[in-house]
């Protein structure tokens, strides 16, 4: 399958959210995480298998992503329903040891056997792909590879990690040669001020890029928590993106680990997803530019104004899902790279319009975080690439 696959949460209607997506084909699938549903039902919280059951009885696929990476972080401590699952052998928390690897790896394992999800072994969080974190990685892939030839990898890293030149590719090309069958990636974040993506490190985007062109010469791709800022990998070669309704779905909060300060409900602002513009502006912006031109914004939404943030969340995933079909429909990269390069130019020359004809409305920082960067980045990957 491709297109988008929705990464789990602890919102009481995910699983129902999840099924209608699927069904309405804006979805093909979900990843579940041990932080977010339990193993055994808690209120408004039905179980894993539960989930995936009817995930997979309204067509879709089903991964059960230990979120490894997640777990070791520093102050990583939103462990009521992590700890359900008992992940962890008798030797300790990490990925450090044969013993510690080899526990870790048969209970991931065996959890996805019991929920019939797509085997996925455990990974760590880099920041350099020279050290010793790195060889327990690449240890830990090649142990579930012994295991499990079949198993999918995964890889997570920071800006440093993606951004690391020739280190990245020699470390890339040793995990290559498992040749798994899928690759999970991660661009990992430290901190997320906001919804906004931020792609202006233009090294470590082009990094991340092309470690899934050369992953993708054998594997599937599948690039999690990323939402229109993972489409440039999409032109690299992977076929699918992970993304929801939820900050911490459509990029790597590592605070969304951690237990909350506040724990008082909040009232979300309203956002409407402009697909042609692969940006998520504002409720305020999208009815201005409905004043403006009702046509012209019927275009860039890619469809009628959602009346409700409930037929938004079902829009932008619609949306987004006929961003990574516009693309995936070739497997030319070239062909791939000039359609996205395309398609961020009209997003920048509408960006300019409503900065010119609604003054006050978006700012140059949003069409930079949404059609500038990313547009930058794909130019940097396609350069090196010869593209």
């Amino acid at each position: 399958m491709t297109g988008v696959l929705i990464h789990d949460g602890r919102r009481p209607g995910q699983r129902l959210w999840t099924v209608d997506a699927i069904r309405a084909r804006a979805a093909s699938g979900t990843i579940l995480s041990p932080f977010a549903t339990p193993r055994v039902s808690a209120p408004r919280h039905p179980n894993a298998l539960a989930v995936a059951e009817d995930v997979r009885a309204a067509g879709g696929e089903v991964f059960f992503d230990p979120m490894t990476h997640a777990a070791l972080l520093p102050g990583s401590d939103k462990l009521d329903f992590y700890n359900q699952w008992e992940l962890w052998g008798p030797s300790g928390q990490g990925l450090d040891s044969d013993q510690k690897r080899l526990e870790h790896v048969e209970r991931v394992f065996a959890v996805q056997a019991t929920l019939s999800a797509s085997p996925l072994a455990p990974t760590q969080a880099l920041t350099s792909p020279a050290s010793e974190a790195a060889r327990n990685v690449a240890a830990t892939a090649q142990l579930a590879s012994s295991i499990d030839p079949e198993s999918a990898q995964a890889l997570a890293g920071d800006r440093t990690f993606w951004s690391s030149g020739q280190a990245l590719d020699a470390f890339i090309g040793a995990l290559a040669a498992l040749r798994a069958p899928t690759w999970v990636l991660t661009m990992t974040n430290e901190v997320v001020l906001n919804g906004t993506p931020d792609l202006s490190n233009v090294d470590a985007f082009a990094g991340f890029c092309r470690t899934v062109h050369s992953l993708s010469l054998r594997s599937r791709v599948i690039v999690a928590h990323s939402d229109f800022a993972g489409l440039p990998a999409i032109a690299a070669g992977a076929d699918t993106l992970g993304s929801g309704w939820d900050r911490a779905q459509r990029t790597f909060d590592p605070f969304a680990f951690h237990v909350s300060s506040n724990d008082a409900p909040r009232i979300p602002a309203s956002y409407v997803t402009q697909g042609a513009l692969h940006a998520v502006l504002k409720r305020s912006v999208a009815d201005a530019i409905e004043r403006w031109d009702r046509d012209l914004a019927a275009v860039w939404r890619g469809g009628p104004m959602p009346p409700s943030d409930a037929a938004e969340r079902l829009h932008h995933l619609a949306r987004l899902t006929g961003a990574v079909q516009s693309l995936v429909t070739s497997s030319d990269r070239s062909t791939r790279v000039g359609r996205l390069r395309s398609a961020y130019s009209s997003a920048s020359g509408a960006f300019d319009r409503i900065l010119d004809e609604i003054p006050g409305q978006v700012t140059r920082a949003e069409k930079s975080a949404w059609a500038s960067s990313p547009l930058a980045v794909l130019e940097a990957y396609a350069g090196a690439e010869g593209l």
